[in-house]
């Protein structure tokens, strides 16, 4: 699987819910399998700091025959990124052979309320 990196910022306020749905295609747009994949190690992170994103914290939900992996942060969570400084999301993914790739990393512009 080829790392995915998308280089256009998403843009969010800060204490607002984000939700960010992504669906993971091969070249002939069928579904990636990520079964038994996991996604150790994914955040929202800044400058000193970070924010877990875990299927246990309900911040990432993962349907993995349909290749679908979704990012939610509440908006009491979303408060504790700060704005107008450099955040990313971060997605890698570890596959069946233990493999770990980065599939995502995503720019994110905060701005405040």
């Amino acid at each position: 699987m080829q790392p995915v990196i998308e280089t256009e910022p998403i843009e969010e306020t800060r204490g607002d819910d984000w939700i960010w749905p992504f669906e993971l295609l091969d070249e002939d747009d069928n579904a990636i399998d990520l079964t038994g994949c996991n996604f150790e190690g994914a955040a929202i992170k800044w400058d000193r700091g970070s924010l877990p994103l875990t299927i246990a914290n309900g911040r990432l939900t993962v349907d993995a025959v349909a290749g679908a992996v979704t990012i939610i942060v509440a908006r009491a969570d979303t408060a504790a990124v700060p704005a107008g400084k450099r955040s990313r999301a971060v997605l890698p993914i570890i596959d069946t052979l233990n493999h770990k790739s980065t599939l995502l990393i995503i720019p994110v512009k905060v701005i405040a309320p």
